[in-house]
């Protein structure tokens, strides 16, 4: 699906302060709708900030977000159609597959079997169908990605936030993953924000690329 003139995520002069320490100052993009863009900059310049101001787990001092033309600066996190992945992954350690995905449906009280249709079809898709009733900790550091991604994937947001996602995965398991995310992308033409600090990354896999210094 190719990306539409349409303005899926705006900040616009937005600033985040932690006493003296200057997270994100008068910081202003725009993402276009089904694009990947890519936040790109050293550790500690923002990028993490940014991504949670737009999630709605950070409120910012002064600026707007606007996500699909609707001003969200202080929306609920529930109402921005938004899901983030985290650099930890921040899976459920004594949860399956199967119930790691299924959560934030239940959560939201979907009915039960679209839950279990949608969970299905998503390890379908990330090839984890086989392992669909094994717990985290007996998965390999891709396949935990992958889950922290469907996930995410299954709630079908608007847009889609990754966090340094393939930071803590081996050289192999990057070059894979980068291709696994760049497929999932054109599939279901999805709104991807991606902060990375990882320059080759930031060039291989942005069709827009904003560069962070200092917030």
């Amino acid at each position: 699906m190719p990306p539409s003139n349409t303005s899926a995520l705006s900040l616009t002069g937005v600033s985040k302060h932690y006493g003296q320490v200057r997270a994100l100052e008068d910081l202003s993009f725009t993402v276009q709708e089904g694009r990947f863009f890519v936040l790109f900059g050293p550790s500690s310049v923002g990028k993490t900030t940014a991504l949670r101001t737009i999630a709605g787990l950070v409120r910012p001092d002064k600026g707007r977000v606007n996500i699909f033309g609707r001003d969200k600066t202080d929306a609920e996190i529930a109402g921005r159609g938004v899901s983030m992945v985290f650099q930890s992954f921040a899976l459920y350690p004594h949860l399956t597959v199967y119930e790691n995905f299924a959560y934030p449906l239940v959560e939201e009280k979907v009915a039960r079997e679209e839950i279990d249709r949608r969970v299905k079809e998503t390890a379908a898709m990330l090839k984890l169908d086989k392992k669909i009733d094994r717990k985290p900790n007996t998965l390999s550091g891709g396949e935990q990605q992958r889950v922290a991604l469907g996930r995410s994937l299954i709630r079908r947001p608007k847009i889609l936030l990754l966090d340094e996602p393939l930071t803590n995965l081996d050289a192999k398991l990057r070059h894979d993953m980068r291709a696994e995310l760049k497929r999932l992308h054109r599939q279901f033409g999805l709104t991807i924000v991606y902060a990375t600090p990882d320059e080759l990354e930031a060039l291989s896999m942005g069709e827009e690329i904003a560069v962070m210094r200092d917030g």
